[in-house]
């Protein structure tokens, strides 16, 4: 079936049918990145920064 001849309910039809594939490679695209991102090395002064910024955060959050 061309994409030209499909009426609007046969696209959501199809769209529905293939929205979970969709979803799983998206869901791997994402699970790459964090793989990727926690594998790169962060600068010492960055992660120090970082770091900071988390016991910071989290000092707010212990107070209220």
């Amino acid at each position: 079936m061309d994409e030209e001849d499909m009426t609007v309910a046969e696209a959501d039809e199809l769209f529905e049918r293939t929205q979970p594939i969709g979803n799983a490679i998206n869901a791997l695209a994402q699970a790459e990145l964090v793989v990727e991102a926690a594998t790169t090395t962060i600068p010492p002064a960055v992660r120090a920064r970082l770091d900071a910024t988390i016991r910071d955060l989290a000092d707010d959050k212990d107070a209220t």
